[in-house]
């Protein structure tokens, strides 16, 4: 695909053609009514048709668009055109236009479409403007927060890539909070997009919030930030651990104690009966013994 880089200039028979009518006054633009301004946009990547206004009615001798003084693409009847054209570009005579695809940030600028009719000694020229956009990506947020708890600051980065014309970041933070912001853009030397990016040190005073960034109309996720690591409602899960082991231990030590207290009782009343059931067979025997004698 051509670029304007390094577009030639319009072909030659064209531009003796071009001289030649202006010189004898078949191409004359006289006032606002001649001269017709279209607005072209598109973005980067995509496509764009551009629109002479030609008569149906009339046989076409010539139709091009230039960029300045370089020849973009055209048709002249009376001869066949040699000069290079821009290959990403198609010229369609009937409909009067011309459609150019792979659009790239060096495609904007200023065009003329001329226009010229058999046996009609005036021409026409149309001024053509063309805008082209890029479409950064949605900015990426990320935090590097100090260890302490609370944290006493974070440092945040915002990034977005690929995107045209310039745009800086843009913090979406809460007046109560104090940030400073460093922005930094780079541009690619080819494609002539733009990387913006912004490093901000947040301070965290106020306790937690949530922050985002913008770059045009994206914007990032919404991030947490100056949370503490660690808080008491719920509390910690070791903390309940612990606790939950205290009080089973407390209950086996009850039910352990409690037993034993049991079992002691049982041995004391099996002792007493065990004394009182000698009592009385020492009775017995005695008792036997006087009967005897």
């Amino acid at each position: 695909m051509a670029s304007p880089s390094n577009l030639q200039c319009f072909p030659s028979s064209l531009f003796w053609l071009a001289q030649l009518y202006i010189m004898t006054g078949a191409i004359s633009v006289t006032g606002s009514a001649a001269l017709i301004q279209n607005q072209y946009r598109g973005v980067v990547g995509g496509n764009v048709t551009f629109y002479c206004p030609i008569d149906e009615n009339s046989t076409l001798e010539l139709m091009y668009i230039q960029r300045g003084t370089m020849f973009v693409n055209g048709y002249y009847k009376r001869k066949k055109i040699t000069d290079p054209v821009w290959s990403n570009t198609i010229i369609d005579t009937k409909k009067g236009t011309m459609h150019m695809s792979s659009l790239n940030v060096s495609h904007q600028g200023e065009y003329q479409c001329h226009i010229m009719y058999s046996g009609n000694a005036l021409g026409h020229v149309t001024d053509m403007h063309l805008s082209v956009t890029g479409n950064y990506n949605k900015p990426a947020l990320t935090k590097d927060c100090c260890d302490q708890s609370p944290p006493l600051s974070c440092l945040l980065t915002c990034v977005a890539h690929g995107g045209y014309p310039q745009a800086e970041v843009k913090w979406n933070v809460s007046q109560t909070h104090t940030l400073k912001a460093i922005n930094n853009i780079t541009r690619d030397n080819v494609t002539e997009l733009v990387n913006t990016s912004s490093t901000a040190r947040l301070n965290c005073s106020n306790g937690e919030m949530f922050i985002s960034c913008s770059v045009g109309n994206l914007r990032s996720e919404l991030l947490s930030v100056c949370k503490p690591k660690y808080t008491s409602d719920p509390p910690w899960p070791h903390v309940i651990t612990i606790a939950v082991l205290a009080v089973g231990v407390v209950g086996v030590m009850v039910v352990m104690v409690v037993t034993l207290l049991w079992c002691k009782s049982k041995k004391c009343k099996k002792g007493e009966n065990e004394d009182i059931n000698e009592a009385e067979q020492g009775i017995r025997l005695n008792g036997n013994k006087k009967e005897e004698t």
